[in-house]
């Protein structure tokens, strides 16, 4: 048998973790319309990639391949066409040339993303300036998603919705979430809570 204390510092450590995990799933599930947007089979959908700063050299950090990978699993196979809008400014790092939006295009192509579905955002420099410049880009959509780590797509989701109340009604919920990815992490995320 376990001494009591090991028992309680597992018993600790789970709970931990499952309050990690349960707090992401509801974040990755707040902020949508009421009721749940719908558009027909087949629609087009844009999906918001938010900017990260890149990494030295102009190459793509962890958090933008995060981002990027979330934006790739949320495409819905049955759309008709599944744009990535990619917002991010330049760089203002010494050293760096291209845009966060451009670093985490690049990353997109190298993964299979077709150029003609990669929309670029340069001038971005918060979230609340992604949201607003990618606007005319993702109005025309009957679907929008917005992709990053889970408090930042929901962060992105309620800007959207006092920015362009009309195009938040077109909100469809992104995969940010999965259960038990980066289970680790969760708890430090959820303190975050950026």
């Amino acid at each position: 048998m376990l001494p009591p204390r090991l028992l309680a510092g597992a018993a600790v450590a789970a709970a931990v973790l499952l309050w990690g995990e349960w707090t992401l799933w509801r974040a990755s599930r707040q902020d949508y319309p009421v009721p749940p947007a719908t558009a027909p089979a087949g629609s087009d959908e844009a999906i918001v990639v938010l900017g990260y700063p890149s990494r030295r050299g102009d190459r793509p950090g962890l958090v933008q391949r995060y981002r990027v990978r979330i934006a790739l699993r949320s495409r819905d196979p049955r759309a008709g066409r599944s744009v990535l809008v990619f917002t991010g400014t330049s760089p203002r790092r010494p050293g760096a040339r291209r845009s966060e939006a451009a670093v985490m295009a690049d990353h997109a192509r190298s993964l299979g993303v077709a150029p003609e579905d990669i929309v670029l955002e340069e001038k971005a420099v918060n979230t609340w300036e992604n949201i607003g410049f990618t606007l005319p880009l993702i109005d025309p959509f009957p679907v929008v998603k917005i992709a990053s780590t889970t408090f930042h797509a929901r962060k992105g989701r309620r800007y959207l919705r006092k920015r362009s109340p009309r195009v938040a009604a077109r909100l469809h919920p992104s995969r940010d979430h999965r259960p038990g990815e980066l289970l680790l992490l969760k708890p430090l995320f959820a303190l975050y809570r950026r």
